[in-house]
């Protein structure tokens, strides 16, 4: 090959690496596989191997270079790096809007509601639009040099995809997501190494690695929330402003953000926020509420330690210490084998907790863990905690025994998963207690909501051989009832009542009562949209599951293989013969898009994807996850990829942000 030809298959391979990184990193639309991603960079490597005259300084290839000398680099902020002040309640933040409508004279102040990432405050600093230096906050004025490693995060570009100041330094939250997190401990625990306890320990200290080819394997993002200083460039006039000219120049913004006017509209969205914290794939403590005009924040000013136009709002505490009671094992609803920590009641994340998991008969002996013991536990949503870490162990600990051979409940002998071979699971078709799970599962809150059907209830209908699947529910008479232990009429009657009422529940809530492998409430509630009816939803295929929203190959293939089973086919028969409904309600919607699905691919400016998504359901439209022969508009931003060439193929309509936003108007 020729040096010019070499040059210029080196500056497409760099361009088309980055634009990849982009779409992976920061757009979460990868359009190539890894393997196909790996080739071009390993073409990339060899061509600059050869031709070394040809690499620049943002070539993919110069993220992971050389590490760096021991001892800790310093590096100053220009302009400080000021900590937020928190509240912890409605009453401490109508107390701060108080203080900003005293200090500006007025109450129509629109503010700015950004999610708080649970991170490392770091701070980039880009010169000509090429990436200079990176650095951790430290004290606020002065930070650790971390250049090396924040290079290596692909999610941070080299070079400002869009013209920039002549300065400007960057600021946000390095972190990693969860299920990086969760890949980043089993390569430890593998290593023989001490896991994380959680992923803002796991970002901070992979920063501060010396070798940036380690670093990046930890797989660091990173997402902007606002600027320190800049020189040039186009002059701003918000927050808003901003976070929209972050997007053009290729930073990561988190797309949950909201403007708001006022107190209540502010609190509203706190709240909202506080609701979907568990279904986000990162960490986050809280929000961030800041005055959105640059104006207003000048003459708010700031403190020598916060500024007075922003204050951090924290969710409840999900993490807290108790001590161990005892170790039992419970079966669950599919058989798996769980050994759970019975805990001194705690208060922790907005509930009273007494029971964590530990999640297999291993994760005792890594822990070390025994009855006696002083552990920390964490909540993560409305699933049962989990024990971290024992962080006093007992002076009088009970020794454990040793795994059980056999299940607790109906003593048939278990058998070993192969997923990693420390999952044990009941074989038995009829253990009592995977049915009693099923059954308890079937009836809750978030499913068919049969109130009463509770643990005590449902124990004796199992001992009474009432019932042998979720569908005998709907057989039970009022006589069987009253056999029961301290059923009167009353009692009796509120429990049929409640089984009556309990067949007129959307389809969605069925799907999720079914208990069917890796599919939520949220994915059942997407299921039963998309197909409306349990028959289409049975004969639905992999790729038509698929292309439902959210819907991964592993959710996909687990609900064909449900319904591929006689013993399914058999279930929702008794269940249509009990006359439980098995549609679901179609809402009318009188939006200008009713009924229509869009699928977006490629980088937009002005939206980001949640965003444009969420633009087009509000005017009664759907959004899918792949482009199929439902698919009614694919809306097509820069460097889109495999969507907008399958879209061709189909014939699917294709239409640019303009088209898009003149759709939308």
């Amino acid at each position: 090959m020729d040096r010019q030809t070499a040059r210029a298959k080196i500056k497409q391979l760099s361009e088309a690496i980055t634009r990849h990184d982009h779409a992976y990193y920061v757009m979460d639309d990868p359009v190539v596989s890894d393997s196909e991603y790996d080739a071009l960079m390993k073409t990339l490597a060899g061509l600059e191997a050869e031709f070394p005259e040809y690499v620049a300084l943002d070539s993919p290839t110069q993220r992971v270079g050389a590490g760096v000398a021991s001892g800790v680099r310093t590096f100053t902020h220009a302009v400080k790096m000021l900590s937020l002040d928190n509240t912890y309640s409605a009453d401490e933040l109508r107390a701060w809007f108080a203080r900003v409508y005293k200090i500006l004279g007025r109450d129509d102040v629109e503010f700015i509601v950004e999610l708080k990432i649970d991170g490392v405050s770091a701070a980039l600093v880009y010169e000509a639009g090429m990436f200079a230096v990176g650095a951790t906050r430290g004290d606020g004025a002065t930070g650790e040099d971390v250049t090396h490693n924040i290079r290596a995060m692909r999610s941070v570009p080299l070079r400002l995809r869009a013209a920039g100041p002549k300065l400007v330094e960057i600021r946000g939250e390095v972190y990693i997501d969860k299920a990086d997190f969760d890949t980043v401990n089993a390569r430890r625990r593998e290593a023989g190494e001490d896991a994380f306890i959680n992923a803002r320990n796991a970002a901070s200290g992979s920063l501060k690695l010396l070798d940036p080819a380690a670093s990046a394997g930890r797989r660091l993002r990173f997402f902007v929330h606002s600027f320190g200083r800049m020189e040039g460039g186009r002059s701003l006039r918000s927050q808003s402003d901003f976070l929209s000219l972050a997007r053009t120049w290729g930073f990561a913004v988190n797309p949950h953000t909201r403007l708001c006017r006022g107190a209540d509209d502010t609190l509203k969205a706190c709240a909202a926020f506080e609701a979907m914290r568990d279904e986000l794939p990162y960490d986050v403590d809280g929000v961030v509420i800041k005055v959105n005009h640059f104006d207003d924040q000048l003459v708010l000013g700031e403190t020598m330690k916060s500024p007075r136009w922003a204050v951090a709002f924290k969710f409840a505490a999900y993490q807290a210490t108790t001590l161990v009671r005892a170790i039992v094992v419970q079966v669950g609803r599919t058989g798996v084998l769980t050994p759970v920590a019975e805990l001194e009641p705690v208060f922790c994340g907005g509930v009273t907790i007494s029971r964590a998991t530990l999640h297999n008969f291993d994760e005792i002996a890594r822990l070390g863990v025994a009855p006696g013991d002083r552990v920390l536990i964490e909540r993560a949503g409305d699933v049962i905690p989990k024990v971290v870490k024992v962080v006093e162990k007992s002076l009088e600990r009970v020794t454990l025994k040793k795994v059980p051979a056999d299940c607790p409940a109906c003593r048939e002998e278990f058998v070993i998963e192969d997923e990693g071979g420390v999952a044990r699971r009941c074989i038995n078709p009829s253990c009592p207690k995977q049915l009693e799970r099923r059954i308890l599962h079937f009836a809750a809150r978030d499913a068919m909501d049969i109130e009463g059907m509770g643990e005590a209830f449902v124990q004796q209908l199992l001992e009474k051989s009432l019932v042998h699947n979720v569908a005998d529910v709907y057989t039970l008479k009022k006589e069987d009832l009253l056999a029961l232990e301290l059923f009167g009429e009353k009692k009796a009657d509120n429990i049929l009542a409640a089984v009556l009422k309990s067949k007129h529940q959307p389809l969605s809530r069925l799907i999720f009562g079914l208990g069917i492998p890796h599919i939520g409430s949220r994915a059942s509630q997407l299921l039963a949209r998309r197909f409306t009816d349990m028959d289409a939803l049975a004969r639905a295929g992999e790729d038509e599951l698929k292309a439902v929203e959210d819907m991964g190959e592993v959710m996909a293939r687990s609900v064909r293989d449900y319904f591929a089973k006689d013993v399914t086919h058999q279930l929702v028969g008794q269940l249509r013969a009990a006359g439980v409904n098995m549609a679901e309600p179609q809402v009318p919607s009188t939006g200008k898009l009713a009924g229509k699905v869009f699928v977006f691919t490629g980088e937009m400016v002005r939206y980001a994807r949640s965003e444009a998504g969420a633009r087009v359901k509000v005017l009664g439209a759907d959004v899918g996850a792949a482009v199929t022969k439902a698919t009614d508009f694919v809306v097509a931003g820069d460097r889109a990829g495999s969507k907008l060439e399958k879209a061709r193929k189909l014939g699917v309509k294709v239409i640019n942000e303009q088209e898009f936003e003149e759709l939308i108007s």
